[in-house]
């Protein structure tokens, strides 16, 4: 009996560590790709209109949240990164996100309570593309 449950367990765990998940295409709100911009073309935009709803941005994930998967960044051409957060924490990112290419759909705001402006970018669906695509 013994001989059995060792086997399978030993199964089990063989299956578990073998057979990966594939990675999703799309997260969140379900969107249909249409001239998405650079965060250098969103940051340009705002300074003219501080409110753009359902913007799409394309761009490479550079970092991602590996906790609760809640919000990722993306590098402009000067280098510096910018945060956007998932709204309302309604899906997660993989870990495994950072260098991949995304068009996200996203509300982007300039929150100018603070003694600085703040750019705040909150996305409610992302599509993944595909290895061989190009950025902007």
């Amino acid at each position: 009996m013994k001989k059995v449950n060792l086997l399978l367990l030993s199964l089990i765990l063989f299956l578990a560590t073998a057979c990966k998940m594939p990675e999703p295409k799309e997260l969140g709100v379900k969107f249909e790709e249409n001239n998405p911009i650079s965060i250098d073309d969103l940051i340009a935009q705002l300074q003219t209109t501080p409110l753009i709803k359902a913007v799409q941005l394309k761009g490479e994930i550079n970092k991602s949240c590996l906790s609760e998967g809640c919000w990722f960044t993306i590098k402009d051409k000067n280098g510096e990164s910018h945060t956007i957060d998932v709204k309302d924490k309604k899906f997660r990112l993989p870990n495994s996100s950072a260098g991949k290419t995304v068009v996200a759909l996203l509300d982007a705001k300039i929150d100018t309570t603070q003694d600085e402006p703040e750019i705040i970018l909150e996305t409610i669906g992302i599509k993944y593309l595909d290895e061989n695509s190009s950025t902007q």
